[in-house]
């Protein structure tokens, strides 16, 4: 054999075997396909079927150069031959269906790829109206959350996993959104203000619990107290991310607590000092009576007095009371029916607790006095009280009895005359001048300006 002959046999087995293993691939497609009817598995098999033979024929043909087999391979040849023309015959019937059919797959697939288009239109709408709805009931969250905490001492951070703040609505007096976005604690706080802050929020994030404190700083000159709530922010696994933080402004709590305590004590105070005066009065009134009948006449009166004056500084707070209502209260209550008798002028004067007290009590010794001995006792009978300013020293109340009986100088000196001048005197730091002229009983008291209230 010549080369050309073994370059010929080479090529013929390559042709060979290619076209065997394409017949045993199409074979091997049309043994796993699904359903063996039908054009395509058809035309597999044939396909399959001639490409084997054609590939038989070929490896004969590389057989015939070393031993001759040509009516074998022309048997090959002829059956591939017809398998292969009826491969086409059949082919070439068949195309308009394969034509039809590969349309109609085209146009199937189309219509889904439509559908999940229109499909995924439909979501994406739907969903456009949901993130609006959502968006819509987002801002009614938001306006409500902001009206609930509008004009209100309640403010709300938020700070990242490095302290710094990132959400800032309604500060405290003395902060503003922009000093505090980006910022630390430290930044815009004084240190001995930041540091138990600073330390309750690491507290928060490395314990994962909720902390709360009470601080105070100074704002415009005034010193002002927060309640500070924090909440650890955490992720889906469970790590701190940062913190919320509440805060209420409690300066006017703190205010009135220690509002409050300021008042207990002096309730605390004036009470005992009430005791005493009250001990002090059922002691001198038992002192100067002769039965129980009239113990409890005299006491209880005195007892009145007080109260009335007592009534006087509730009504005000505890602040102190009118100079005119005392006057008023302590006389005219006893004397409805004979007002005419009692004449009152002065411009009005504010009084403290004290003053109230004494005077009224003063105010209470004389009305008896007069009503028993004096110008009340009789329909005839005139009582001028008034007052005025003394040039920066105080107020000066004068009681003037006129009309009445003639009025004997006391041979002894009683509970009222005690309680007048020593009592009221010593307790007001101020002067009492008590006389009783043959017209009628008259009596100074000097209220200094320490006992008044300015306007």
């Amino acid at each position: 054999m010549t080369e050309l002959s073994y370059l010929q046999a080479a090529g013929e087995g390559l042709l060979a075997f290619s076209l065997l293993g394409l017949a045993a691939l199409l074979l091997v497609l049309y043994s796993q396909s699904e359903s063996r009817q039908g054009i395509a598995p058809t035309m597999l098999l044939l396909l399959g079927v001639g490409l084997g033979v054609a590939g038989f024929a070929h490896l004969a043909d590389v057989i015939g150069f070393w031993s001759p087999v040509t009516g074998i391979t022309a048997v090959l040849n002829i059956v591939a031959g017809i398998i292969s023309l009826v491969a086409l015959v059949l082919v070439w019937r068949l195309l308009p269906r394969l034509r039809g059919g590969f349309d109609r797959k085209l146009e199937a697939e189309i219509a889904a790829h439509s559908q999940t288009r229109q499909a995924l239109t439909d979501a994406e709408s739907e969903l456009e109206v949901r993130v609006a709805a959502h968006q819509h009931e987002l801002e009614r969250l938001k306006q409500r959350f902001e009206i609930a905490l509008r004009n209100s001492p309640i403010g709300v951070f938020t700070q990242d996993a490095d302290m710094r703040f990132t959400w800032v609505h309604n500060p405290p007096p003395g902060l503003s959104s922009k000093n505090l976005l980006g910022r630390r604690d430290e930044e815009v706080l004084p240190p001995s203000v930041a540091e138990p802050i600073i330390a309750a929020k690491k507290k928060a994030m490395a314990t994962k619990e909720p902390q709360e404190l009470e601080t105070s700083y100074e704002a415009g000159g005034r010193q002002r107290a927060l309640y500070i709530l924090i909440e650890p922010m955490l992720d889906k696994e469970e790590k701190p991310t940062g913190t919320i933080s509440v805060v209420v402004d409690i300066s006017q709590r703190r205010a009135q607590e220690m509002q409050l305590r300021l008042l207990l004590r002096e309730l605390t105070h004036r009470s005992k000092n009430l005791l005493a005066v009250i001990n002090a009065i059922a002691r001198q009134t038992a002192a100067r009576t002769c039965s129980v009948d009239e113990f409890l006449e005299n006491f209880n009166a005195r007892l009145v007095a007080i109260g009335t004056a007592h009534d006087l500084l509730v009504a005000d707070d505890w602040r102190g009371a009118s100079l005119k209502n005392l006057v008023k209260t302590q006389l005219y209550t006893h004397l409805r029916p004979r007002e005419d008798q009692i004449e009152v002028e002065g411009e009005d004067v504010m009084l403290k607790p004290d003053a109230v007290q004494n005077v009224g009590l003063a105010l209470h010794e004389l009305f008896m006095n007069a009503q028993k001995y004096g110008a009340l006792s009789t329909e005839k009978g005139h009582v001028n009280v008034h007052w005025g300013q003394q040039d920066g020293h105080g107020v000066r109340l004068v009681w003037e009895e006129r009309g009445g009986p003639q009025v004997p100088r006391p041979d002894c000196v009683g509970f009222g005359r005690i309680m007048i001048e020593n009592v009221v005197g010593k307790a007001l730091t101020g002067a009492v001048d008590l006389t009783f002229d043959p017209d009628g009983v008259r009596c100074k008291i000097d209220i200094p300006p320490s006992q008044l209230i300015p306007d």
